[in-house]
């Protein structure tokens, strides 16, 4: 199979949904080639099905016009509730692969599915990227690419420079966490033991059950490298099924297919104790069971492009604010250890920072982009942009940069992120001011 297009995105999560969603409403043709069966990332692939869309200070949503677009189709679907308001959106994950497949269809992406990325090379005035599909190889040239992969897939195979983990040490890159979905929670017996549920019935709780654990670990009965959950809510539209964040597989390469394998399996066997332990030790759990994992672990950290500029830690304590920002960021520095029990996140500091279009412009590419997690900046910094809403603003600056490198005929790495922000500071006011697109109160 061969196709030819103007514009290639590779990954379809959150960043890259936003890229081909943005590249094509600019009238440009666009492809977006992902290795699953749906879009969502880490959000539908890892189960992690809560965007962490932290608000300025509790007030202000610095979120972009594509995720608003899409959050208030989820809501109005009655796919979507709000928890710990304002600043977490929890989803249907169906939903989620359906709504973001209708909405790049209404935009006219072609979507290929079961295509994983293998090679690229330059070739006239783009490039030929070849993919192993089902039962075929797929060949695709393009002139734009943008690598939305998470892992730098597309940009490592071109020869650009990659940093990996901690200042480059692999064995420091955050962990990465199996999602455990469990079924058969009793919303009624959790309250009457005195927890709280929100107005809707849902149950949302983070940073908890630091005592059970300390209790369970004593007993033998938790081997898990956390001292706490970081997370667990319900699913919007059954009280009853519960979403898990609390294991953590340490010292393994996501990039890595033999010690992603393991990560996969020990997964899976701290899914099985995680399991246990609500039922024992939390109220409402007594008659839980371990319903499913996704198709694959969550992943917080492997290469990151190095960019014409690297976004750092003291960038975003600082409220580092350039001329060719494209994105903007307020939650706070979230680091998980490599090592031992700690989660550390920065609330020291009110944070609100901005990301420059340097930052997704890799160093000694041509026409590519890279957007997401996967986009240049040390470990610290990554530990805050990391989350999908963010991922979701990089995705759709890359898309709006292509788009306005197609209209103007120049080249993306000669672009003016200026340019690019103006785009879509317009995009995110009228996604302000249509009633069928823009934000709610729930």
């Amino acid at each position: 199979m061969h196709i030819n297009t103007d514009c290639l995105v590779i990954g379809g999560g959150p960043a890259g949904y936003a890229a081909a969603w943005a590249a094509a409403h600019m009238g440009v043709k666009t492809v977006i080639a992902e290795r699953y069966g749906f879009l969502g990332g880490m959000g539908t692939v890892a189960g992690l099905n809560s965007f962490l869309n932290h608000h300025y200070e509790d007030k202000e949503d610095l979120s972009d016009g594509v995720y608003r677009r899409l959050v208030r189709r989820l809501y109005q679907a009655g796919s979507m509730y709000r928890a710990w308001e304002p600043n977490v959106d929890v989803f249907d994950l169906e939903d989620l692969k359906s709504t973001m497949e209708v909405s790049l269809a209404e935009e006219g992406v072609r979507i290929l599915y079961h295509c994983a990325f293998d090679t690229i090379r330059r070739s006239g005035k783009g490039h030929t990227l070849r993919f192993v599909g089902k039962g075929d190889e797929v060949f695709v040239d393009a002139q734009y690419v943008i690598d939305t992969t998470g892992d730098a897939d597309v940009c490592a195979k071109a020869g650009v420079p990659v940093s990996y983990g901690n200042n480059g040490a692999r064995d420091m890159a955050q962990p990465m966490s199996m999602i455990v979905q469990l079924a058969g929670f009793n919303p009624s017996a959790y309250a009457a033991a005195g927890f709280s549920l929100s107005a809707t019935g849902h149950a949302c709780q983070g940073d908890c059950w630091r005592e059970e654990i300390h209790a369970a670990r004593e007993a033998g009965e938790w081997s898990i490298p956390r001292d706490s959950i970081a997370m667990w809510w319900s699913s919007p539209k059954d009280s009853t099924h519960i979403f898990i964040n609390g294991t953590r597989v340490q010292g393994l390469l996501g990039c890595d297919p033999e010690q992603l394998s393991q990560a996969e399996m020990e997964g899976r066997r701290q899914a099985r104790e995680l399991a246990m332990f609500f039922r024992k030790y939390v109220p409402g759990f007594e008659h839980a069971y371990l319903l499913a994992t996704g198709p694959q672990i969550g992943v917080r950290e492997t290469r990151r492009i190095v960019g014409d500029y690297v976004l750092t830690k003291d960038d975003v304590f600082n409220g580092y604010h350039p001329d060719d920002t494209v994105a903007e960021c307020a939650y706070p520095i979230d680091i998980h250890a490599a090592q031992g029990l700690a989660t550390n996140v920065y609330k020291d500091r009110s944070i609100r920072y901005w990301v420059p279009y340097r930052c997704l412009v890799p160093k000694g590419a041509d026409n590519m982009l890279a957007a997401g997690r996967c986009i240049s900046a040390d470990h610290q910094a990554a530990g805050s942009f990391r989350v999908m809403p963010t991922c979701m603003s990089l995705g759709e600056a890359a898309g709006t940069a292509v788009g306005i490198a197609a209209q103007e005929k120049t080249s993306l790495e000669n672009l003016n992120g200026a340019a690019v922000r103006h785009v879509m500071d317009t995009r995110r006011g009228n996604a302000l001011t249509d009633p069928g697109t823009g934000v709610f109160t729930p």
